[in-house]
């Protein structure tokens, strides 16, 4: 488990101190679990949520805005296009239950940027009228200022509380769940920055202002999704370049557990290829030429090298677990159910994602303990 303590001050004439932690656990899925907790505001008073911002305060709020769509993703309009851009301005919370909507329930749908990420949306106008908003971008500013400006407005999001939830469980609405953002995020330890600054960005640009009952919630991150590459093929002409045997050995052998050696560049300019980002987590992606896994042909791996553990995964379908551990050489643990067995490199295990066979190498960077 490792974890990121933060401290920020913000304001002008008030000065106030935001705290926080974000501790991450990795799960045996190869996903990461996330918990991030707010301490406080100081000079903001935790028994009672911060009426609306008054007119005066806008325009510097405004201010500290990023101009994202500027660097928006090709296809993904900026969410200021969108029907999202202040819907909570436009339709502010009088604290009556009558102005309990609009709600938006927004999922990601590519988290692979650190400057902009991707989702969709679903606005429920009321309990049975909802509107739905296609792939739309958040971009948010990188410099200290606009988190330290907005961190005030994050700590506010992350404490909604919600009249009636659905608890643990995350949909669409139009009741919220128990918790505005889910606990459980494929996302890395580096990307935390980047959650940060999605979710201060989309507080500005819905309008989103606290008071309300949960209006505002996260449902997940889609991992179904296609992450779109975020670097241009290394052909100019469209065609995909042929990969040389060196470069299919190094991801072959990292596939296969067998060596990962210190100059991995060429593996990953292959995976980049195919649109593989590096901090994508364990999103898969399909090659552009197959690679041999243990006599197999693989088109479809995920490989994250962030942190102090990597994850070189093979998704094998058509085969069956007992096909791939007999090729593997892999034996069958003491509960009866999984098989893996040590190599040089790692741990290299069997098991299913999604219907498919999966083999997976996963070493520890930060060396033995003891």
């Amino acid at each position: 488990m490792s974890g990121l303590c933060f401290r920020m001050l913000a304001g002008l004439a008030v000065v106030m101190t935001v705290t926080g932690c974000v501790t991450t656990q990795p799960q045996a899925d190869g996903s990461t679990k996330v918990h991030l907790s707010l301490g406080g505001v100081s000079k903001v008073s935790q028994g009672n949520v911060a009426p609306p911002p008054t007119t005066e305060t806008r325009p510097a709020v405004v201010a500290n805005q990023a101009k994202p769509d500027q660097s928006a993703p090709p296809g993904a309009p900026g969410i200021r296009a969108t029907a999202l851009a202040g819907v909570f301005s436009k339709h502010s919370y009088d604290g009556t239950p009558k102005t309990y909507f609009p709600r938006v329930a927004v999922t990601v749908t590519d988290w692979s940027r650190r400057d902009c990420w991707i989702g969709t949306a679903t606005i429920w106008w009321s309990k049975s009228k909802s509107e739905a908003v296609p792939a739309f971008s958040v971009c948010w500013g990188q410099s200290v200022g606009y988190a330290v400006n907005n961190a005030a407005n994050l700590h506010l999001f992350m404490q909604q509380m919600a009249v009636e939830h659905s608890g643990n469980v995350r949909t669409v609405g139009p009741k919220p769940p128990m918790l505005a953002i889910p606990d459980r995020q494929p996302i890395s330890e580096r990307q935390q920055l980047a959650f940060q600054g999605f979710v201060q960005q989309l507080v500005l640009d819905t309008g989103w202002q606290p008071g309300a009952p949960t209006n505002l919630w996260l449902v997940g991150y889609d991992a179904n999704a296609v992450i779109k590459p975020t670097v241009p093929p290394a052909s100019s002409n469209g065609a995909s370049q042929p990969v040389d045997a060196k470069t299919k050995a190094q991801l072959e052998q990292a596939l296969s557990c067998t060596a990962i050696g210190p100059r991995f560049e060429l593996a990953e300019s292959l995976l980049k290829q195919s649109g593989w980002n590096p901090d994508q987590g364990v999103t898969p992606v399909t090659l552009t030429e197959p690679v041999k896994v243990y006599g197999f042909s693989v088109r479809k791996v995920a490989v994250s090298r962030d942190g102090g553990e990597q994850t070189y995964r093979s998704y094998l379908p058509g085969l069956t677990v007992q096909q791939l551990a007999k090729s593997g050489s892999l034996k069958l643990g003491k509960d009866g159910k999984t098989y893996g067995r040590l190599t040089k490199v790692g741990v290299l295990s069997a098991g299913m994602e999604g219907g498919e066979v999966t083999l997976t190498c996963t070493v520890n960077t930060e060396g033995s303990e003891g």
